[in-house]
């Protein structure tokens, strides 16, 4: 994901995934495990409401915002580039880390 995020293909943060997915840029959601349930809610409901998929993670918020390169806690991260979501899952189908 850290590669994704210096491509520019990322939106990190609840505001600019929900702002994402409303401009229809957003391929998937990665949403952390730890997020507070009113957060989770809002996020999936978008994702549900914009026809995008969304995941949580086995990822603290500061482990998510770690892989993407961030110093604070990330609730949720959006690929914007269906490219490197395809690299992920190919990544994650061979067991390797994102």
């Amino acid at each position: 994901m850290g590669l994704a995020r210096k491509a520019g293909a990322i939106a990190a943060g609840t505001e600019l995934v929900i702002d994402s997915m409303r401009k229809q840029r957003a391929c998937r959601v990665y949403i952390s495990s730890d997020v507070s349930d009113g957060t989770l809610k809002k996020l999936k409901d978008k994702a549900a409401f914009y026809k995008v998929q969304a995941e949580i993670i086995d990822l603290t918020m500061d482990e998510l915002a770690h892989r993407v390169g961030f110093l604070r806690p990330t609730a949720a991260v959006s690929l914007t580039d269906k490219n490197f979501l395809k690299l992920i899952e190919k990544i994650n189908k061979s067991g390797g880390e994102t």
